[in-house]
């Protein structure tokens, strides 16, 4: 089987040191393409020069809603201006965040505004981090859409989230480590509505590793104990759900084989 990273971050510094035998590894386990994302302007531009130096690497550029004040929008198109010959494929991670700030809520949103405005200039998809705050990104996309598609990343269903989701055909939504997590159960009644043909894999690597990895660095070689999860839930055969997550995810990134 062959599978495809939807969101990593390669850029970490937990891979600093070891990042040529990491994304060996993940080579290995059968991962053929690696979205690497950035969430500020320092990690932004590592992703790119990362998806420069590995075949089926891309990068993803934006500033993350915990960076809001740190970092100004025109400094991501700026990024894309100076790499436009790279393989800059989406506008993100951003979107909103309440769980650890909650005071910050309409600086958050006018954040994730300006560079749904940008993705929309540049002719990019973007990719959408929500915590804690499903409404107000509800919100926010319905009145700013994102022309070029939208990435649930990291997808903790919501009814207005999944409503979100089914009515438009450019939206898809990733599942990864956290579908594993005894909590995710509650998610059932969302994997039943969710066709496949709107759903991708990811690892959030170094970050969520799956059950019974907890603990550990999470990489992409993990991929396949989230989609033999993914599989039991939507239960399918896991060698034709790969091939459909997959190619889902080339769709989303424009990405051509």
């Amino acid at each position: 089987m062959r599978y495809f990273e939807t969101h990593a971050h390669y850029n970490d510094e937990k891979f600093k040191d070891n990042v040529d035998e990491v994304i060996k590894e993940c080579r290995d386990a059968g991962v053929e393409h690696i979205i690497n994302i950035g969430y500020n302007v320092d990690s932004s531009i590592k992703a790119i020069e990362l998806s420069n130096l590995y075949n089926k690497m891309y990068a993803v550029i934006g500033i993350h809603p915990s960076d809001v004040g740190l970092c100004a929008v025109d400094q991501i198109e700026e990024i894309y201006n100076k790499y436009e010959n790279s393989k800059i494929v989406a506008i993100g991670e951003i979107g909103l965040d309440y769980y650890w700030v909650k005071d910050n809520k309409e600086a958050q949103i006018e954040l994730f505004k300006e560079q749904i405005a940008l993705a929309n200039k540049l002719k990019l998809p973007i990719v959408v981090h929500t915590r804690d705050a499903s409404l107000d990104t509800y919100n926010v996309l319905k009145e700013n859409p994102a022309k070029y598609g939208t990435l649930l990343h990291c997808f903790s269903p919501t009814e207005d989230l999944v409503r979100l989701a089914l009515e438009n055909d450019t939206y898809k939504v990733a599942f990864g480590g956290n579908i594993t997590y005894n909590r995710a159960a509650s998610f059932k009644k969302y994997m039943d509505m969710l066709p496949v043909e709107k759903i991708v894999i990811e690892t959030d690597s170094p970050y969520l590793p799956p059950v019974p990895l907890r603990g550990t660095v999470n990489t992409s070689k993990n991929l396949p104990i989230i989609l033999e999860k993914l599989a039991e839930y939507k239960n399918m055969d896991v060698e034709e759900l790969s091939e459909i997550v997959y190619r889902n995810s080339l769709e989303f990134f424009n990405i051509k084989e």
